[in-house]
Formats: C-alpha cells, structure tokens, sequence
C-alpha cells in the first residue's frame, strides 16, 4: 500500500509538473525548516572541522542510512504536500471555481446569442407577416368598378331565361294563327282573321290624318269612326301614344330598351307592349292566313293531304322567319329583379347622362326591369363609354386581372347572342334558297315523270 501510495503521489507530481511552471510548484506557506547565517560569521576553523566530520561520517558508513533516509522523508513529505495540500485545497477548489465560473459565463454568452436569435427570428416574422398582410389588402380589396359588373349580373342568367319562354310563348301564338288552333283569331278562317284585325286597327292604331287627309271626312275620317255612325269626334285610336304602333318598328321594337312584354306571366292582363307586338306579327307575316277551306270530307283524300302538307310547308316557313322578330322582341322583354340591379344600372346610366336627369327619366330608358337586352347593353358598352372606367384602370394589379376576366366573361355572352343571331339567319336563308330552288324541282319533277311515260 505504501508502494502503491508513492506510484500514485509520483503520476500525479510529474503530471502537475508539466502543468504547472517548476517554480511554482515550490511555493508554498510554510514556515522555513532552517536559519541561514551570513558567511562572513564562519571562524576559518569551521570550514576545517566541518571537513573532518563529514569524512568520519561517511568513512565509518553510520550516518549515510540516516541521512538518505531523511532525505527520502523529505521528499515524501513534499510529494505528500504538493498531491494532498496544493493539489487539494488550492488547485483543486481552484479549477472547479473558475470552470463553474466559465461555465456560467459561456451559458449567459449562449443566452445572450439566443437572445439575438430570438429576435431576428421575430423580426423577420413580423415583417412577413406585414408584407403578406399588405399583399392581402392589396389583393383582397376590389375595386368599386370591378364590383359593378359582378353586381349588374345577378339577374342577366335569370332575365335570358325569361327571354327564351317569352320566344316561346310568342312562337306558338304565332303558330296558332296560322294553322287555325282553337280560340285563335283566325280560327274561323281568313274573314274573320282580317275582320279581328280591323277592329282592332279602328280603335287602337287608326290615324284619321293619314291616307291624304285634306278636311274632315277626308283621309280615313269615316274608315276611324269608332261607333260607325260617319261624321263622329270620336275617331281614330283612343291612346294616341299608340297610333300605328303596329307598324312602326323603330318607334315600338327598335329605340325601347326594356319593352312591358312578360308572356312568363300568364295571369295579369295583357298589356299594350304585348298587344302592339301581336298586331305588327300579324302585318309582318302571315297578314293572309291560312285558308280553312279544307273540310273534314276532304281531308284523307289524295289531293286534300298533299295540299294541307303544302300548306303546312309554308306555316313552317313563316314560323322560322318569325323566330328572328321573337328572339328580338323576347330579348327586349321584362327581365327579373331577382338580384334588385335596376337601381345599379340606373347609377351607370346617371353618369352618361346630363346632370339633373331624374331617376324616373333614367328607368323610362332601362324600365323597371331591365331586360336581357338591356343588360347586356349596359355591361357590353354603356359601361366603357364613362371615362372614368379607363381613369380606374390605374389600380392595383389583382383589381385589372379581375376586370379583364370580367370583361372577357362579357365577351363571350356577347358573342354567344351574336351566334344564336347568325344561326337564326342562317336557317332563314336555308329556308329561302329551299324556297327559290322549289320551282325548278317541280319543273324537273315533272319533266321527269313524262319522260318515263314516253
């Protein structure tokens, strides 16, 4: 144990000795072992007598044990205090002091660091989310031109729909007339179609200035006496507002952009819209109608059935050059307030109106009801001819994307109208080049069957 002891005191000496510089491993606080007196206090007879007892010392050999053991000693003792003393309670309490002190130190640096990390972390944080809450508002923020066409087209989808049952309704009216339906005007034959239609004229769209009116009883004083007495006041059409509207097309279909026609409602009396468009189909086409002079006998033969056929193929005809006016007339038909737009519209039309136009002046143009027709004239046009459409463009980029997809969305209901219109014209040609071309077929025909004969 005790060698064991020395082995651990040398390692821990050599190796606090290559740490630590030679002298500094020497200081210590004890108290020194001797007192060393001045040399000039030595007799000369010291020297000599010293001499003579180191030889009798090391020539009779007692005192060199003693002596290396001592030194042995003392070497112990100073390996035993620089490994239990210095190292123990100076060195040791001293490096765990300063390495709790440098560890403490080096966390409160890391805490600061962190610290600067943190905060970068939510600056940067905070900016983006500034940015993106800018880009948001920018983004998300529609402009009030770009909210007008989503507006003023609530109800365009619902006002076509309405359009298309009015075309409807007006082609089976129409239809009716012609082929003699049961409870039509015409159902009798052609007398009573024309004696219906007068009537009619007489007390609605009778003008007694015209047919060169000099003086009373002149021009069509007597054919306008309602009560047919001759010589009466009460002449010509009861509305003056209505005279000849059965033939005047511009002052009746063409200049209106919502016309009082609603054929979806079936209850209400009809009203004079409906009426002045009736009686101008009935001049427009068909103003002979079909005759009935087909009896029940007749129909089964072989001649009866080909003429009926022949004038079935004429009905026809007039029905698919009547489509053209129906579309027009339904398209300038009351369209639905579902979405409430008559008010916005009436708004975009004040501003292309002198200032001082009243709102009732502005919805005797659009109506009530706008109709399909005056929708689409609104978003298609009305709306690009107020500068400040072009002045508003300067905004921001999200708001002229929406636009330009808004107007494109026009676009192409626009040009879906126009297509339906070139389809509708293309049919009427086809019918009169069929029509042209029928005479020459006959001839052909009938050419034909002679020669086989022959």
């Amino acid at each position: 144990m005790a060698l064991q002891r020395k082995v651990r005191n040398g390692v821990v000496l050599v190796l606090l000795v290559a740490i630590l510089s030679g002298s500094a491993l020497t200081v210590n606080n004890k108290e020194a072992q001797a007192i060393c007196t001045p040399c000039i206090l030595c007799a000369v007879w010291d020297t000599v007598l010293t001499q003579l007892i180191w030889d009798s010392v090391f020539e009779d050999g007692i005192w060199e044990p003693i002596i290396e053991q001592n030194i042995i000693d003392h070497l112990n003792s100073e390996e035993n205090y620089i490994v239990e003393d210095f190292f123990q309670e100076y060195w040791l309490p001293a490096v765990a002091e300063i390495t709790e002190t440098l560890s403490a130190l080096g966390m409160y640096q890391v805490a600061i660091l962190g610290t600067f990390f943190d905060a970068k972390n939510y600056l940067e944080t905070r900016r983006l989310y500034f940015k993106l809450h800018a880009e948001a508002h920018k983004d998300y923020h529609p402009s009030t031109d770009f909210c007008a066409f989503g507006t003023n087209t609530r109800s365009l989808a619902s006002s076509e729909s309405r359009a298309n049952l009015s075309m409807l309704a007006m082609s089976k009216h129409s239809l009716q007339r012609h082929i003699g339906s049961k409870f039509s005007a015409s159902a009798n034959g052609l007398d009573e179609d024309k004696n219906n239609r007068w009537k009619k004229f007489i007390k609605t769209y009778c003008d007694p200035k015209d047919n060169g009116w000099i003086e009373a009883g002149s021009g069509l004083d007597l054919a306008c006496d309602r009560d047919g007495s001759g010589g009466s006041t009460a002449t010509g059409a009861v509305d003056l507002n209505r005279v000849n509207r059965d033939i005047d097309y511009t002052r009746l279909i063409d200049e209106p952009r919502t016309m009082d026609i609603d054929f979806v409602d079936t209850v209400s009396p009809s009203s004079d819209d409906e009426e002045d468009v009736m009686a101008m189909a009935a001049n427009l086409y068909g103003t002979e109608s079909l005759s009935r002079r087909l009896s029940s006998q007749l129909i089964g033969k072989s001649g009866a059935n080909r003429l009926y056929l022949d004038m079935r193929s004429v009905a026809a005809k007039r029905n698919v050059a009547e489509n053209s006016f129906h579309a027009i007339v339904s398209m300038k038909s009351i369209g639905s307030d579902a979405g409430e737009v008559a008010p916005f519209m009436a708004a975009i039309m004040k501003d292309l109106l002198p200032s001082g136009t009243s709102d009732s002046d502005i919805y005797k143009i659009l109506g009530e009801n706008p109709s399909y027709y005056a929708q689409l004239e609104m978003l298609g046009k009305k709306i690009y001819q107020n500068p400040n459409f072009f002045v508003n463009l300067y905004d921001k980029p999200a708001n002229v994307a929406r636009k330009s997809v808004a107007m494109k969305a026009i676009g192409l209901m626009l040009d879906r109208a126009l297509f339906e219109s070139e389809l509708r014209q293309e049919m009427m040609l086809s019918v009169m080049l069929s029509s042209k071309l029928n005479e020459n077929y006959r001839t052909v025909n009938r050419n034909l069957n002679v020669n086989v004969e022959h």
